[in-house]
């Protein structure tokens, strides 16, 4: 529930400069297909938690859980939903594990926030090259455009050999998100230990509803603030490094006008969600909507409700 609520109140949140919005569909894809996915996936994200859940009693070993297993599963629940394409792999990339985290937390009696990160950058470091498989064919099922070029002589993902490159060279879950992490943010959560949600995503998020009441205006600002760090990488891959720092730059003059706390911060949040609207999308802030996601989802497993 957690995850659901996460993933329909992030696309939902506005105005999230570059995102989808009921005012600003994309081409092919829709705040519906968004909607949509991110109830679609619940049974898959429970799968996931209840295998944490045995992990952490110790009737599973951890090993076992199947991350790349439970992430292509709810990719294929989303799909099976939507005719929208590509909605929310890169959110159900770090969800997924989140689920699987809070159940072994869950488990032990040690469900909280400081424990989440830990938890799951233990599940990925025991992960398996079979959990890289499911990874690599859960690329494909979401038709997400590849994961660019691979650096440290990991497989491109838009290859059909690239299944059995994995298993030749014995490339687990890990590997592959550690050979990603230098150019790709969420790859970089998993094997840190959510360090972006946890320090920065997650606070921005309480700080803002305790002064506002309001999970809208909160998510925004929890947006703009991972976005003003962390110039996102998505865009980076798509239309280079110096745009991503240039977006960053922008999301930072609308914090220091108050952000989505204030009539003047939201007023150019709005406008700075113009500017970035393009027809290829090129400048969409994707790896930051995902991030703020999982924001929520720790926001919702601390016991916050709307």
């Amino acid at each position: 529930m957690a995850a659901q609520l996460a993933i329909i109140l992030e696309v939902s949140a506005y105005p999230k400069p570059g995102n989808v919005s009921r005012f600003h569909p994309f081409k092919d894809t829709s705040l519906d297909h968004f909607l949509a996915g991110g109830i679609a996936v619940g049974p898959a994200i429970r799968r996931a938690a209840l295998k944490g859940l045995k992990a952490g009693a110790g009737r599973l070993p951890i090993e076992n859980v199947g991350l790349g297993f439970q992430i292509l599963q709810a990719v294929k629940n989303s799909r099976a939903w939507h005719g929208g394409g590509n909605t929310n792999f890169g959110t159900l990339l770090l969800l997924v594990p989140m689920a699987a985290a809070a159940g072994f937390l869950k488990a032990s009696g040690e469900l909280g926030v400081k424990g989440l990160g830990r938890m799951v950058k233990r599940l990925v470091e025991q992960s398996t090259v079979d959990d890289a498989v499911s990874f690599y064919r859960a690329v494909r099922e979401a038709g997400v455009g590849g994961l660019g070029k691979p650096p440290r002589g990991l497989p491109d993902s838009s290859n059909p050999q690239a299944v059995e490159e994995l298993r030749r060279q014995g490339l687990t879950l890990y590997r592959v998100l550690k050979g990603c992490a230098s150019y790709d943010a969420l790859c970089r959560e998993l094997v840190e230990g959510l360090p972006l949600t946890l320090k920065e995503g997650y606070p921005t998020l309480l700080e803002a509803y305790r002064r506002t009441g309001d999970v809208n205006r909160a998510a925004v600002q929890a947006y703009l603030r991972l976005l003003a760090i962390q110039p996102d990488t998505l865009i980076a891959r798509k239309a280079g490094i110096r745009e991503a720092e240039k977006v960053s730059r922008m999301a930072s003059k609308v914090l220091r006008l108050g952000g989505a706390l204030t009539g003047k911060g939201l007023k150019a949040a709005e406008r700075l969600d113009g500017k970035l609207k393009t027809s290829d999308n090129r400048l969409n802030p994707g790896a930051t909507a995902d991030l703020t996601a999982a924001s929520l989802m720790v926001f919702f497993l601390s016991g916050f409700k709307p």
